[in-house]
């Protein structure tokens, strides 16, 4: 890898501890060393691409989610494991049995038997590992404070345009809103604030719908997951009779997205499912979907693409004119490249 600090390119041996033998200077990540293979140039380049060169300020859920992407997109192996193991095992066995038998000439296929036997238990044993380690805080989601403290701990501030979410405290409320704008992450909610959301349009930014001003439209931002697509439902629920629009992120927008981020969680309870069902904008396809665990989460969405769809929601919900409104179909969030009002 290179070194970040002296650019000198050191061998595995040659960065022992995580320190340069060249500049004696420390670095934060190794990528031969850590689950998601991080490197301190590809955080900053990484940082660079979603401030957008430095035109926006995002945070470090989204630097986390963005970094551990390729990760998770590619999964920890498991299935394929099972897989190999499926079919790997038995032949290995028939080998090696039938090298036993074979007496003296069987010693190459008891050999290769023994080999592929060895081989499909490394390879078994490797992934469960894997998946057990992203189970317990390197995978998306979970890995959120990771970065940060790694980072932190050699830099001591980080990179350029990033922004620690739980540091970000004053946020403009404006006294007569033009709007609610709800989301539960607060990766989300903080990047809005940090990048003028709430000024520009005079909202007001929350993460649960209690406390919401009167007689204002409430824009619903939210994951697309089995709780996520329910949350406009049980916000109408918690404010009947107020105006509440579904912005969020839909199934559709990455079931089949070339560079949607979309993993398997918990599947939902039928409980969950009926209620889901019942949601009339919902396709089947959806629905299937999420029945089987399927998740996308908000934060990670590219930051200039989620600042630019909410902006457009929020214009449209404010306009006046009932003419020029678009009542409900606000503009759902759409995944770069795909077509939509996004």
């Amino acid at each position: 890898m290179i070194c970040p600090h002296c650019n000198a390119n050191l061998l595995y041996k040659e960065r022992s501890g995580r320190t340069c033998s060249k500049c004696t200077k420390k670095f934060a990540f190794d990528p031969r060393t850590n689950e998601l293979e991080l490197h301190d140039l590809r955080i900053r380049k990484l940082a660079g691409k979603l401030t957008d060169s430095g035109r926006l300020t995002v945070t470090v859920g989204q630097l986390e989610v963005a970094a551990s992407r390729r990760k998770a997109r590619s999964g920890s192996g498991l299935a394929e494991a099972i897989g190999c193991a499926v079919v790997g095992g038995p032949v290995g066995i028939g080998l090696l049995i039938g090298g036993v038998y074979a007496g003296g000439a069987g010693t190459v296929l008891s050999f290769f038997g023994a080999f592929l036997l060895f081989g499909v238990v490394v390879t078994v044993v490797s992934a469960v590992r894997r998946s057990r380690h992203r189970k317990h805080g390197i995978g998306v989601g979970a890995s959120r404070g990771y970065l940060l403290r790694e980072w932190m701990a050699v830099y001591g501030s980080l990179p350029a345009g990033v922004v620690d979410e739980k540091r970000v405290r004053d946020i403009h409320r404006p006294e007569h809103p033009n709007a609610v704008l709800l989301c539960p992450d607060p990766s989300v909610i903080a990047f809005l604030a940090l990048n003028g959301i709430p000024e520009r349009f005079s909202v007001s930014l929350v993460a649960r719908p209690y406390g919401v001003p009167d007689r204002v439209p409430v824009v619903v931002l939210h994951d697309a997951s089995p709780e996520g697509c329910l949350l406009a439902r049980r916000t109408r629920e918690a404010l009947p009779g107020r105006r509440v629009l579904d912005a969020g992120l839909p199934p559709s927008a990455v079931m089949n997205a070339p560079g949607a981020l979309s993993l398997h969680g918990v599947r939902p309870s039928k409980d969950q499912m009926g209620r889901l069902r019942a949601e009339s904008t919902l396709t089947g396809p959806e629905l299937e979907w999420l029945a089987k665990g399927g998740i996308s989460p908000l934060v990670a969405v590219p930051p200039a693409k989620l600042l630019a769809t909410v902006g457009g929601v929020l214009e449209r919900v404010l306009v006046t004119d009932p003419d020029r409104r678009e009542a409900e179909a606000v503009g759902f969030l759409t995944w770069p490249g795909e077509s939509g009002s996004g």
